[in-house]
């Protein structure tokens, strides 16, 4: 098994509720989303060179949002890369982990105001509330995809240490802190590539992009343990006719297609007539590992 964040990381995730990984993407995949990036958005330069082509950023903060899947292989394969999928699998402490959201996010400099208030996501990620010892765990994660500095709307993250003493049941953050939320918050920073992981318990925030004619590109995926159905963002099977959607299943690995809760190899529903079928639903899908597990 390969291990994409170390001890520290770790235990920082557990302690604060998040953690920052800069690098952790690896080039080739990074370039390959970056290039992609216009199958769904403009490019800041093309967006501020004719703001009126695009009219649609300027419906609210989240109108830059795409939700998977995305209109290319390389930015869907990203979100469920291996690095990905293995860190997270660290951070659950699970190996066998489901994946319940993804988004691809454009914003843009001078279009609206991306402040807003702290925050915790599990109001819309589930209708009961998390637990106080973390059992039954979800992971929210961001892909840069472009460079984020202090300008460029970050994301701001208050450390659970602080937070903690705050009711589960509350997603929005009180009034009376001990606290000055202001001076305490943490903004998540870092070179494209970089990845930022946190818990649906952690408060954060959206920031004002301040930088001119800048864009900040984001990559989010959720994931949660398998024996918490109760966490979820999208129902996959309604997805199943579209063509990138199936155009992903086709060209996934097995372990991918396990994230989206398909029976992974050796499991008892593939037999040769499902074997069969799913060759004629998914032209060109390589179904070796699960021939090979029907037949040790």
């Amino acid at each position: 098994m390969t291990f994409f964040l170390g001890a520290d990381d770790i235990a920082q995730y557990h302690r604060e509720g998040y953690v920052l990984k800069e690098g952790l993407i690896p080039p080739d995949l990074l370039a390959d989303a970056q290039a992609a990036i216009t199958s769904d958005h403009p490019t800041a330069a093309q967006y501020h060179a004719s703001p009126d082509d695009f009219p649609r950023y300027l419906d609210s903060q989240f109108s830059g949002i795409r939700k998977f899947p995305f209109s290319h292989f390389d930015l869907n394969n990203l979100v469920l890369c291996d690095a990905m999928l293995g860190s997270v699998r660290q951070l659950i402490e699970h190996d066998d982990i489901r994946f319940s959201k993804g988004e691809f996010w454009a914003k843009y400099s001078g279009v609206i105001n991306y402040e807003q208030g702290f925050h915790r996501d599990f109001g819309n990620h589930t209708l009961v509330v998390p637990r106080t010892d973390h059992r039954y765990k979800e992971c929210t994660t961001f892909i840069f995809l472009s460079d984020v500095e202090a300008n460029s709307g970050p994301t701001a993250l208050l450390p659970r240490t602080l937070t903690d003493n705050i009711s589960f049941g509350i997603n929005r953050l009180p009034d009376d802190l001990a606290f000055d939320p202001q001076q305490e918050e943490i903004l998540a920073t870092g070179p494209a590539g970089t990845v930022l992981f946190y818990s649906y318990d952690v408060f954060h925030r959206g920031t004002e992009i301040k930088a001119p004619e800048h864009a900040r590109f984001m990559v989010l995926g959720d994931f949660h343990h398998p024996d918490a159905p109760w966490i979820d963002r999208q129902g996959w099977p309604e997805h199943g006719g579209h063509p990138h959607m199936h155009e992903f299943i086709t060209r996934a690995t097995p372990v991918q297609r396990c994230c989206f809760n398909l029976p992974p190899p050796g499991h008892e529903y593939w037999n040769e007539q499902t074997l069969s079928d799913m060759a004629v639903r998914y032209k060109g899908i390589d179904l070796t590992a699960y021939q090979d597990a029907l037949h040790p």
